[in-house]
């Protein structure tokens, strides 16, 4: 701030000259009111605002030695000196008892430090002290030069009475004279002047702990004006928590729609794929259980004429052999050739085939109803009497792979389980059939086939073991578990003879045998029933959130969305995965809304940058606050006492002793400053998803993946036909899988219903169709085994397109929800600070300008958003975010409504199309209607990010300017509807409004910071009395710079009669926008204002979250002054984001 010696001109000139003197004058009994103390016994607090300044004082210029020194010699050399540095100082203030001890826990006050021999503070002082403060405490204040030794050093003083300057102060004194004791001149006189200022009341927007400055910023035009008295003042907001409450219980019930539709179909999956966890689930499900396990064979007999031809007498090989060494290197899986040459051989590696036929009832032939393939064991090495599953002989197989593993099918999706323990395991092939009213009929068959020598070749028809069904149901009895109610259940184990084509025993199987019949039906649930207002759909397919920021994407994303879907087409463990991301999403809604209640009833509404990344708060906005710039008008004078009241300004130079005393009277109320002008403005963090991360795609990249992923579905299901097969598959049923034969892993968990476990490792196919060929099922199975027999031809074509097909649905269907759920979050956030802002403008204009009112029912009302993010790393996350969930906001509207007495949430529209926040508002106008909502977005990074950004021309820096400039579009598109009201008297102003933007937005340089885009829409924003809402990552440091740096024009610039915020500059450059005395007055708020106290309450000390590095490297006009700063080390330790 410039220097102003002529402390007259700022505040007033005292009485006339005359020597003051220390003695106080005694207080006059009529003085005090009666009531002086119980009027206060109900305020916890009393508080007395005054600016300071001192006259006559003329403190002294600072002229060291070694300044006259360096004058001197300046001199010699023929070069002029400097003038006189002025002094610095300040003025300090502390409140003592009587004795001039300290007080206890009593604050001390400072003023800024000015550079002037009479200085004139700029910065308010605030005494905010108990209640229960003695009377008879003294002010002490203090004048200081701060450059004169470590603690400064003082060179004059006074002090006054507490109950003296309260007294003034609440009776109506403009100002308060003190003399001051210094040893520079005996007529120096300190002034205050109060300032009568309260924060600003509220009807509808709900504040609390509000903060409040106050200046008194001297006439830049004519130095004989008063001081511009200006407030600012911040405070905490209702709708920060109210507004996520009832925003996510919103999404809270659209979400369980579409989470009760995806259980609908993960349900009826899993019924019509036999994709149970257990024997016991699948009967809950209306599902009969059939489980067998082949344990082993013994005295198996194999034709002479199929048994291996015998070979000559093995002979020792000879270790040294290049060929045994050969031998040993390539066949690890073969046994070592002196242990081959001790293991008897028999030539016999058996393995056993299970088969099922079901038939309509037990009268029907086998013969008409289909064999399914259930599955197999493992082959068995040089063995008549194995043990399925122990593969004692592996190091015997005759080729290079063993079957070392059983093997499931698809046509009947069965599932193997290991039981056991250690040492005695068997493995069980379950299959799951839908219940027939526990009717029971058909066959259960196994084939035992000898596997070949050469791989390529036919396996070994050896024999087969046939069971009726028909003649196992009399022997069913009812279950004891009661997992269903009349359950009904056979186990039966036994050694059963394997007979040949000619009915001849060749060995014996030992069989584990389990059959369960279910009573309940087998029914698939309904779609329609999954949310009741609309049948068939997922309430969040169709919800306002999932509408994307560009109308033009978004007509695209509905037009392919109208192909229909097969949902069969899912996979089981997408549907799973799926159902348990959305239930999780709606857990998380819960926790948040709980935590919402909780801080709603205790009154917290606080979140601090520290907790960006808390999941149970990331939907509350961080660091929202409601900041008012008041400018006051002095009053003319002080009130004028009569002849028996109390002079309304304290005499304490001892002028007018000869008053006689007065008697007691009531006193008049206080008065405080008339209000010219109120300026809000909302600041708030960037509404994103901290907790969700911000390394992935944003809002925008997830909306430009779900456009491009159903276009892509749209191609394929044009032209494409999903292909199915019976094929057999490891553990369990896999949409498209390969039709060949995969063994399943013992280290598998096959029961599971959460996993699916691809293919291994391919077996002979013509073994199948071998074996196949001679059982009593072999006509009724030609078709199967020919599908098994031989490898399935397919074109390419069909083999990457049908398998892309389910994975483009899949991948749509979860980014679909990753995208609501994430959006959910920012919206949440973003929709509190519209509500902030709707309520803090219909506050000031209902009353004052309530055509403003019929403006916004009639174009709508416009908030310009200010982003100062940069477009690099996490923060570009951050930018795609806001600019999705900005643009989201214009899917609200306002309605005010004196019936009701809360605010309150509804979507609208016959498409689901929008919502409405309806506003408890008495005595609003009935003809509004609904308050559309415009929402723009200006955006440019300033920090060091940006910086680079900028250098390497990132994407970032593209999308930065396509926002900027979308949103010029959707400013102009308002100001067109705006000048067709004929509200503005001088229409060529009104239409040239938006003329320096435009040139500002077609001229963005991407190698620049461009922070003038901010300064104009600021402007033009204003102008159409919108709403402002300026963010950064946190809200409250580059914030801070942004909102001092506005205030400070609107406060300096020249007002328009029409509209006080009507900025008249020209067209230059942002340094030139800002004069030097708006920059000082910015810095002084940025210093002592209400933003350095929001950085306290965040972090814990009176610092912005930059270093000096980051401090040059932001534009000039929103550096923080260097003592606002933190060091190189604390800015990275003691980071709060």
């Amino acid at each position: 701030m410039a220097s102003n010696d002529d402390i007259f001109s700022l505040f007033g000139a005292p009485p006339p000259p005359v020597k003051p003197t220390r003695t106080t004058p005694p207080v006059q009994p009529l003085s005090l009111p009666k009531n002086f103390g119980s009027a206060r016994q109900s305020l916890s607090t009393l508080s007395v605002t005054f600016f300071a300044s001192c006259s006559e004082l003329h403190l002294p210029t600072v002229n060291s030695t070694a300044q006259n020194v360096l004058r001197g010699a300046m001199s010699v050399l023929g070069t002029a000196g400097g003038k006189a540095k002025l002094p610095e100082c300040a003025i300090q203030v502390e409140v003592k008892a009587a004795n001039r001890t300290p007080l206890p826990h009593a604050p001390r006050y400072t003023t800024e430090k000015v550079r002037s021999r009479n200085p004139a503070f700029v910065i308010g002082l605030t005494l905010e002290l108990p209640a229960t403060t003695p009377p008879d405490s003294l002010v002490c204040f203090n004048v200081v030069l701060t450059e004169e030794g470590a603690n400064g050093k003082v060179v004059a003083h006074t002090d006054v009475s507490w109950l003296h300057l309260l007294q003034n102060y609440e009776h109506g004194a403009s100002s308060v004279y003190l003399p001051l004791t210094s040893t520079v001149t005996d007529a120096a006189v300190l002034t205050l002047r109060f300032a009568r200022v309260a924060p600003l009341s509220h009807a509808l927007l709900e504040t609390q702990n509000e903060i409040i400055r106050c200046y008194a910023f001297p006439s830049t035009t004519n130095p004989l004006h008063l001081p511009t008295l200006v407030s600012e003042e911040l405070a905490e907001v209702g709708p920060s928590v109210q507004m996520p409450l009832l925003f996510l219980r919103h999404c809270r019930r659209e979400l369980e729609g579409a989470y009760h539709l995806w259980r609908v179909r993960y349900n009826n999956a899993r019924k019509r794929l036999k994709h149970f966890a257990d024997g016991d689930d699948a009967m809950r499900n209306g599902c009969d259980v059939f489980r067998v396990s082949v344990v082993a064979a013994r005295n198996l007999l194999v034709p002479v004429a199929n048994v291996p031809r015998k070979t000559s007498p093995v002979r020792p090989p000879n270790p040294l052999s290049p060929r045994e060494m050969l031998k040993k290197q390539y066949s690890p899986k073969r046994g070592s050739s002196a242990e081959d040459a001790l293991t008897p051989r028999c030539g016999v590696h058996p393995f056993v085939m299970v088969l099922f036929n079901e038939t309509e009832s037990a009268a029907t032939p086998l013969q008409q109803s289909p064999w399914h393939l259930v599955g197999r064991t493992n082959t068995e090495y040089e063995s008549l009497s194995p043990r399925f599953g122990s593969n004692q002989n592996v190091h015997l197989c005759p080729h290079g792979v063993a079957a070392t593993k059983h093997c499931v099918a698809s046509s009947l999706h069965t599932k193997a389980d290991v039981e056991g323990k250690p040492g005695s395991k068997q493995t069980f092939l379950s299959w799951f059939r839908p219940s027939r009213h526990q009717v029971l009929s058909g066959a259960l068959q196994w084939d035992v086939y000898g596997e070949a020598e050469n791989e390529g070749q036919s396996a070994v028809e050896v024999g087969q073991v046939f069971i009726s069904l028909n003649d196992l149901r009399p022997l069913m009895t009812p279950e004891t578990r009661n997992v269903v109610p009349n359950g009904l259940s056979l186990h039966t184990a036994m050694w059963v003879p394997i007979l040949n084509r000619q009915q001849q025993p060749v060995g014996e199987l030992y069989l584990d045998l389990q059959i369960r019949l279910t009573s309940l039906p087998f029914v698939l649930e309904s779609e329609h029933n999954t949310h009741a207002s609309k049948p068939g759909q997922a309430k969040a397919d169709d919800t306002p959130l999932f509408r994307l920021a560009s109308s033009t994407m978004d007509r695209a994303l509905r037009e392919t969305m109208a192909i229909p879907s097969d949902q069969e087409h899912y996979s089981i463990g997408f549907l799973h995965a799926h159902v348990m991301e959305l239930d999780r999403q709606v857990k998380e809604l819960a926790a948040m809304i709980r935590t919402a209640e909780t801080r709603q009833s205790q009154r917290i509404w606080f979140k601090g940058s520290g907790d960006k990344k808390k999941r149970d708060v990331q939907a509350f906005p961080t660091n929202l606050h409601v900041s008012y710039l008041r400018k006051y008008a002095w009053p003319a004078a002080s009130p004028r006492p009569n002849v028996h009241a109390e002079p309304s300004q304290f005499d304490l130079l001892g002028l007018h002793d000869d008053i006689p005393p007065a008697v007691a009277a009531t006193p008049p109320p206080s008065m405080e400053n008339p209000t010219l002008m109120t300026y809000a403005t909302v600041t708030c963090g960037a509404p994103t998803a901290h907790a969700l991360g911000l390394d992935d795609q944003g809002l925008i990249g997830l909306e430009d993946k779900l456009v491009r992923v159903k276009t892509q579905i749209a191609l394929v299901a044009n032209g494409v036909k999903n292909l199915h097969s019976n094929v057999m598959v490891e553990g369990g049923v896999k949409t498209f899988e390969r039709p060949v034969l995969v063994p399943v892993d013992d280290a598998d968990d096959v029961s599971s219903t959460d996993t699916e476990h691809a293919a291994a490792e391919k077996h002979d196919e013509s073994t199948e169709a071998k074996a196949a060929s001679w059982s009593l099922a072999a006509k009724a199975r030609k078709t199967m085994t020919k599908t098994l027999g031989t490898r399935l031809t397919r074109h390419p074509s069909d083999e990457t397109i049908a398998p892309s097909a389910l994975a483009l649905r899949e991948t749509f269907e979860a980014c679909k929800y990753q995208y609501y759920f994430r959006k959910c979050i920012c919206v949440s956030q973003a929709v509190s600070a519209l509500v902030t802002s709707f309520l803090a403008s219909l506050e000031l204009h209902m009353e004052a300008s309530p055509e403003i009112l019929h403006q916004w029912a009639s174009v709508g009302y416009l908030i310009g958003w200010e982003s100062l993010i940069s477009s690099q790393g996490k923060e570009l996350t951050m930018l795609s975010d806001a600019w999705a969930t900005i643009k989201c906001l214009e899917r609200f509207a306002f309605q005010l409504d004196d019936a009701i007495e809360t605010l309150m949430l509804e979507e609208t529209g016959a498409n689901h199309e929008g919502y409405v926040i309806r506003i408890p508002c008495l005595g609003a106008p009935k003809d509004l209607g609904l308050i559309r909502v415009t929402s723009v977005l200006f955006t440019q990074g300033i920090n060091e990010m940006q910086s680079l950004a900028n250098m390497v021309g990132t994407s970032g820096v593209e999308l930065q300017s396509t926002i900027n400039n979308a949103s010029f579009q959707t400013l102009q598109q308002y100001h067109a509807k705006y000048l067709a009201l004929n509200v503005e008297s001088d229409r060529t102003t009104a239409q040239l409004l938006l003329d320096p933007l435009m040139a500002v937005v077609q001229a963005e340089n991407a190698a620049a910071k461009n922070t003038r885009i901010l300064l104009e829409a600021s402007d033009a924003v204003r102008r159409m009395n919108g709403g402002r809402v300026t963010y950064c990552k946190s809200g409250k440091d580059r914030t801070a710079m942004s909102v001092t740096l506005d205030q400070a024009r609107v406060l300096f610039k020249r007002a328009n009669v029409q509209n006080p915020f009507l900025v008249t500059s020209p067209t230059h450059a942002s340094q030139e926008m800002v004069s030097s005395d708006e920059l000082a007055a910015a810095n002084l708020m940025r210093e002592y204002g209400v933003r350095i106290a929001v950085a306290k309450k965040n972090v814990g000390r009176p610092k912005y979250s930059f270093n000096s590095i980051q401090r040059k490297l932001l534009p000039e006009l929103y550096r923080p002054p260097t003592s606002t700063i933190q060091d190189m080390v604390t800015s990275v330790t003691a980071r709060d984001s």
